[in-house]
Order: C-alpha cells, then sequence, then structure tokens
C-alpha cells in the first residue's frame, strides 16, 4: 500500500522569524502551527543528540499538503552542502507557480533579497514540452526552484505532436 504524499519538509533555518517572514512575503504562505521542541521524545524519534531544542514554526501554502517546518536548532549553524548536483541528499525544494505569476514572483523574490540564480526561462522537457521556471537561494542558502507547468492537455498535444 502507498504511502500519502509528502506532508512537510523540515528545513534547518539560522533564525526562524526571518525564514517565517521570507516564505510569508515571497510565497505568500501563512504561518500555522507555532512550537518550542526538545526532550527526550524528540531526540529518540529523530535520533538528536541529548540536549537539543529548537523553535518550529510550520508554513502552509494553499492546501495542507506539502507544508515548510522551519527549524531553528539550539547551537552554532553551519553549511556542509551547498545543494550543488552531485551533493547527496536534497537538492532543491520545487514550488509550482502559475506562468502569468512567475514574472512577479521573480521580481518579489528578488525585492527579498535572495539570490536570484537566473530570470524565468522556457525549457523544453523530452515527453512532456515547455515549462518556464527560475532557481534561487533562500536567505540561508537553500536552492528553491519556481515553476510553471504545461497542462495535462498541453502534455498530451506535445505527446502528440512529438510521437511521444
Amino acid at each position: 500500500m502507498p504511502v500519502s504524499e509528502v506532508h512537510h519538509v523540515a528545513m534547518t533555518v539560522s533564525d526562524v522569524e526571518r525564514a517565517a517572514d521570507f516564505y510569508e512575503q515571497a510565497l505568500g504562505y501563512r504561518r500555522t502551527l507555532r512550537s518550542d521542541v526538545g526532550g527526550p521524545g524528540i531526540e529518540v524519534s529523530l535520533g538528536l543528540p541529548a540536549g537539543t531544542t529548537g523553535k518550529v514554526q510550520y508554513m502552509q501554502g494553499p492546501s495542507r499538503v506539502g507544508q515548510l517546518e522551519l527549524i531553528e536548532w539550539n547551537g552554532t549553524k553551519t553549511r556542509t552542502a551547498t545543494g550543488g548536483h552531485l551533493e547527496l541528499g536534497t537538492f532543491l525544494l520545487s514550488f509550482e507557480v502559475p506562468l502569468d505569476e512567475i514574472e512577479q514572483l521573480h521580481q518579489r523574490i528578488t525585492d527579498l533579497g535572495a539570490e536570484v540564480l537566473g530570470k524565468p526561462n522556457r525549457v523544453l522537457l523530452e515527453n512532456y514540452g515547455y515549462i518556464t521556471a527560475f532557481a534561487a537561494r533562500d536567505l540561508d542558502g537553500n536552492l528553491l526552484e519556481f515553476v510553471s507547468l504545461p497542462s495535462r492537455e498541453e502534455i498530451l498535444a506535445y505527446r502528440a505532436e512529438n510521437g511521444s
């Protein structure tokens, strides 16, 4: 039996309030559950060192599926991975954006001080069709992708035209 969709993605951030402000302003996500975490239960369930505590802020988009859990753990934060394509682990977080909103989102994220890696770019994906996408790094350096996808009808039409 398959498991449900991804419920949430947890990201370690340097400052939970700053990160929540960014995702609220950049993506229009809303703050939901705010909690302090720590203690033997969470240490055991997540394999954390004894004494680990943190502040958590959940951010929710238009649906309850695919939330972001922003966690500011106690202690000194470091970045050992840059999200490079050969680094094992999570490469990026991808967010679907309507095509007519992608330019506005690009500008909003630029204005918020994120490192934007390029302008929205139209790209052909084999056996799928055209997407429009751009990438940026949030204020802690996490790689984010924003993508406008073709409709099911556009995908089927592309495949019919191209013998896919």
